[in-house]
């Protein structure tokens, strides 16, 4: 992909990320109604202003895959490829809770454990394979926030969807996961000189 089309992904990935930040700024101003400290984030997504919610989190879908595009295309080794796919997956469950509201709690639920649990081992999994990356120290910054907060999730073990802890904790990981994804979209690496040797010739015949 040439300079053209790095910009324009760039550009595209980093519009979405924005975005998604905006939307849960403005249904949090719009839904004054919701405790801040005790509701999720998805809840937000039902009732008034929630549609801005819910196309937030297809941006911010978006701008994963794009991102899990990048990775791939500069993958060195197969550690490079299982972490762009994993990030595919948790990108795959910010669609699911999109698509099934909160009510909807197994679809909903599994969409959520994809994105909460696979995001933070997907930065492990950058930090560990791209060991020349110059954001190395803040993925692993990120990376060791976002796992603390779904480890307090997870010890939190509740389903009452009206619970602080669990609410705060879930907030402040996307919060990290979201800083990552603004950071790596306005850096945006280009090839590097071992990417591109990294990269197979295309065959002729």
């Amino acid at each position: 992909m040439g300079a053209p089309g790095d910009r324009r992904y760039r550009k595209v990935a980093l519009a979405c990320a924005l975005w998604f930040c905006v939307a849960v700024i403005v249904v949090h101003v719009v839904r004054d109604d919701l405790s801040l400290w005790h509701r999720t984030l998805s809840i937000y997504a039902v009732g008034p202003a929630g549609w801005v919610l819910t196309l937030g989190f297809y941006a911010i879908a978006t701008t994963q895959f794009l991102i899990a595009l990048r990775l791939y295309q500069l993958r060195r080794s197969a550690g490079d490829s299982l972490t762009a796919a994993v990030l595919v997956l948790a990108a795959i469950g910010i669609l699911l809770v999109a698509i099934y509201p909160y009510p909807i709690r197994l679809p909903h639920n599994s969409g959520a454990a994809l994105q909460l649990g696979l995001f933070p081992a997907f930065l492990l999994l950058h930090w560990v394979w791209r060991r020349d990356d110059p954001l190395r120290r803040f993925t692993l910054g990120c990376a060791l926030l976002s796992v603390a907060f779904f480890l307090l999730l997870l010890w939190n073990g509740e389903t009452d969807y009206n619970i602080g802890t669990t609410a705060m904790a879930q907030k402040c990981q996307i919060l990290v996961n979201t800083l990552w994804l603004l950071v790596y979209s306005w850096r945006w690496p280009a090839y590097s000189v071992t990417d591109q040797a990294a990269i197979p010739d295309k065959v002729t015949f």
